[in-house]
């Protein structure tokens, strides 16, 4: 039964895409393009390597086994919340966007140059201190966060969790660089600069969050709706990075600067090809029907959202904050061990309310991704409305993954931050900069030509000093 039910997997996700391919919107920037990646390779391809190999490594790990009936809800809400995100974010995000002129481009370029140089200039100080704070953790073998034995939550035992995070605003400064340089040498010179400083500090998103950013800008500034060979040279260059750090957490970039007393991840002649935990959402998912709500007896009803509400308060601040959310229906670790788990967004909707909340949490993320689609490619569709759509749908890397809006919340303001500043500086120095950025007001792209006349006045209007 299974394996008919893998099969049929395979059939229902290679019909959605060939269904989604005549949708005049199917582009690879489109939110439902990166989910169909992520549920491809995780709930579609990934299982198929599971069954051959007989994967055990995370059930050893976690001390459980799921039952065949586990294996087969896990199959079946998979494909729930695909069906239930693709066809959402296609009716919100229902049409591809305007052509935009070079011209447009170069314009937007020489407005935000400055302000963008002003607020990288600002920023990457802060950023790269905190990159190397995360090198000398890692090279001395010292871990900050501990995991509290009542709920199996990581705390920040020394320093602002917000520091430590700052280093991620050298990923989308990265992306800006890239982009303001035109893609040209001195742009991919601070690219460079991140990734050598990122990979030293043993994590991965950041480098695959740009990597991801820059492929949408340059496939959105060539008015390419899928890909093209620099897009799929940066993404192989990733893929190999991303392999590297996962086989020795960075191990091989620290010691070129410095001795590295940091332990080695996994030893890959111990696992079977794609058997290590960075891909293993399939096993995660099967943990929490395995416990949820069979032993829990419970579903969480969504009260893990309420942490968005007290995760930005710094505990120095808040001695008394709660581990994790302030309201907890169950602890996951009562049932196992569920280290370093990921639960990617089905998993967290079936936690939250069984099948019903996987179609809730994916209509959550749908609208999110979907909204942002819109606004800013749909509405806008400016140069630097591409700009910022890049920036935010790169962070589907993470939010599938994990599954949470909690996630979106933390890397938020180190994603998006740098280019919000960015903005206020545009404001300073150019008060009617930002608007004539944003809003997409070419007289000669199609989307001008198809406004009424009033509204061509007002457009009109708006561009007068």
């Amino acid at each position: 039964m299974y394996d008919f039910l893998l099969l049929a997997s395979v059939i229902v996700f290679m019909a959605t895409v060939i269904a989604y391919l005549r949708h005049p919107a199917a582009a690879l920037a489109h939110p439902a393009s990166f989910y169909l990646v992520f549920h491809g390779f995780i709930f579609v391809f990934r299982p198929l390597v599971a069954r051959w190999y007989d994967f055990d490594f995370v059930y050893r790990l976690y001390d459980f086994q799921p039952s065949m009936s586990d294996k087969i809800t896990v199959i079946l809400g998979a494909n729930l919340g695909m069906l239930v995100f693709i066809a959402l974010t296609l009716g919100i995000g229902s049409r591809a966007p305007d052509a935009q002129p070079r011209e447009a481009y170069d314009r937007i370029r020489a407005v935000v140059f400055k302000p963008f140089l002003a607020a990288i200039a600002l920023l990457t100080p802060i950023a790269a201190y905190s990159q190397i704070g995360n090198w000398v953790l890692r090279v001395n073998n010292f871990e900050t966060m501990v995991r509290d034995a009542a709920t199996g939550n990581m705390v920040n035992i020394q320093g602002n969790g917000w520091f430590t995070d700052a280093a991620l605003m050298m990923a989308p400064m990265a992306v800006m660089t890239v982009w303001l340089s035109r893609y040209r040498w001195w742009g991919w010179a601070y690219f460079a600069g991140f990734a050598f400083l990122q990979a030293g500090t043993g994590t991965r998103h950041a480098i695959i969050y740009a990597t991801a950013a820059v492929a949408i800008c340059w496939l959105l500034e060539k008015g390419r709706k899928w890909f093209d060979w620099r897009a799929v040279a940066l993404a192989l260059v990733a893929a190999v990075a991303f392999n590297q750090i996962v086989i020795d957490r960075g191990g091989a970039v620290r010691s070129i600067v410095a001795e590295d007393l940091g332990d080695g991840y996994i030893d890959e002649q111990t696992l079977d090809p794609l058997e290590h935990m960075d891909f293993a959402s399939l096993e995660y998912f099967e943990y929490l029907v395995y416990a949820v709500p069979q032993r829990t007896g419970t579903y969480d009803y969504f009260a893990h959202v309420l942490q968005v509400f007290t995760e930005p308060v710094p505990r120095a601040i808040w001695e008394d904050k709660p581990v994790g959310s302030p309201i907890q229906h169950f602890s996951l670790w009562d049932y196992g061990r569920p280290i370093g788990m990921t639960a990617s967004m089905p998993g967290i909707g079936w936690m939250s309310l069984g099948y019903p909340g996987i179609v809730i949490q994916a209509s959550i993320f749908a609208i999110i991704f979907g909204g942002i689609y819109r606004f800013l490619l749909m509405r806008r569709g400016g140069p630097l409305a591409r700009l910022a759509y890049a920036l935010a749908i790169a962070m589907t890397v993470l939010g599938f993954r994990d599954g949470t809006l909690l996630t979106l919340l933390r890397t938020l303001p180190f994603y998006f931050g740098p280019f919000l500043l960015a903005l206020v500086f545009m404001r300073i120095s150019r008060p009617t900069g930002i608007r004539d950025a944003l809003l997409q007001q070419e007289a000669n792209t199609p989307r001008f030509l198809e406004q009424t006349p009033a509204e061509r006045r007002r457009a009109l209007a708006a561009k007068a000093p």
